[in-house]
């Protein structure tokens, strides 16, 4: 039985990694190709759980004869070697001869793989070509190979698309399609899940926040968070982009004033004076700067809503108004007159409620003899009809 192996980070697989594995199949006459996700590669860090790319690689093999998912590599512990897995392979089905699938350019580093000269005695290697890659020198470091570990490296008459799991991952985060890239089931579950809207994982996020907030603004955060995840739906909002907005809105929040204000001057030149001078308004921009610079977020519908939570803006889109109104009726906030009210619209009109808030808002500051921020009266103007 020939099966070949087609290994990487698949993080996440897509249409290029099942072009590959399908044309290995038909060109090197192999019975099964395995779709092998590494568990801890020595060479990446990835932030995305190692089951959810299993998960994702099992999904990409559903319905494909031939192609299937295997969960070795995941399952080991420790750091991830290809002499390791081989040599697993050939207790485990002595009756099997191994290919190993890999693009052509990592012919040029190929035997300074651990234990390398063992690889080759476990395995054969088929070599498929990128875009950019010298396939001249391709063939002169496979015939090296050949002639120096007494192997066989296989070029491969297809070459794989110019597609990859960074450009998918970015994509995700500028919140682009990606059906396109990566069979259907495979999309659902990045949707699903939320992977890849920004660079760290919830958990790791919430770790990062209850470092930089306070308790109280920390359980607020997560009010916030929860509260967007919930309304979303009806606001036409995708509920894992609002949770992730609703987690970063007050991400500055505990700032020094005067490192806020450096932040925000250096990255946004439509910062007004009466946000620099406003602690209270001015963790907003700061917080749009950080959760793009610091924690990856490239989605502008979630940067916008950080950075307008606090004023609001005449022009709010759906997800601007979940957020200002989430970060106002949160279940953590003390009663107020009027916060009752804001809630109630919120479950049926997110743009009633947000008028409500910024009417409320404007109320208590007129009572304390300050002024609306001259973007929450656009807002009124706009809004209040």
């Amino acid at each position: 039985m020939k099966i070949g192996i087609l290994g990487g980070t698949f993080d996440p697989v897509h249409n290029g990694h099942i072009e590959i594995a399908m044309a290995a199949m038909a060109a090197l006459g192999l019975d099964q190709v395995a779709l092998m996700p590494s568990g801890d590669p020595p060479h990446k860090t990835r932030a995305t759980d190692k089951l959810d790319r299993l998960r994702m690689a099992e999904l990409a093999a559903e319905g494909r004869p031939g192609l299937y998912a295997s969960d070795l590599e995941i399952r080991r512990q420790g750091r991830t070697y290809t002499v390791d897995t081989l040599s697993t392979l050939a207790v485990e089905h002595p009756e099997v001869e191994w290919t190993y699938i890999l693009g052509a350019d990592a012919l040029n580093k190929l035997d300074t793989w651990k234990e390398f000269p063992r690889i080759a005695r476990l395995c054969a290697f088929a070599a498929v070509s990128r875009p950019g890659c010298d396939e001249d020198l391709a063939r002169l470091r496979a015939g090296a190979i050949n002639s120096c570990y007494h192997t066989r490296v296989d070029l491969l008459p297809v070459s794989g698309p110019a597609l990859s799991s960074t450009a998918v991952r970015r994509r995700v985060a500028e919140g682009l399609p990606i059906d396109d890239c990566v069979p259907g089931p495979v999309a659902d579950y990045i949707r699903g899940k939320g992977l890849y809207l920004c660079k760290y994982s919830e958990a790791q996020i919430l770790d990062r926040l209850k470092g930089m907030l306070t308790w109280h603004r920390f359980t607020h955060t997560l009010g916030v968070a929860d509260t967007a995840q919930r309304l979303a739906p009806n606001c036409g909002v995708d509920p894992l982009r609002a949770r992730l907005a609703g987690l970063l809105h007050d991400c500055a929040k505990s700032m020094p004033l005067d490192e806020m204000r450096e932040l925000v001057v250096k990255n946004l030149p439509d910062i007004d004076a009466e946000e620099l001078d406003t602690r209270a308004i001015l963790h907003a921009p700061a917080g749009m700067v950080m959760a793009r610079d610091v924690f990856g977020v490239r989605d502008a519908a979630i940067l916008s809503a950080i950075r307008k939570h606090t004023v609001g803006d005449g022009q709010m889109s759906p997800m601007d108004a979940l957020i200002y109104v989430s970060d106002f009726i949160e279940p953590g906030r003390e009663p107020f007159p009027g916060l009752e009210k804001a809630r109630m619209l919120a479950e049926k009109d997110i743009y009633r409620a947000m008028v409500c808030c910024t009417q409320l808002t404007a109320k208590h500051l007129k009572s304390q003899g300050k002024h609306v921020h001259p973007r929450s009266q656009a807002l009124l103007d706009h809004y209040d009809k």
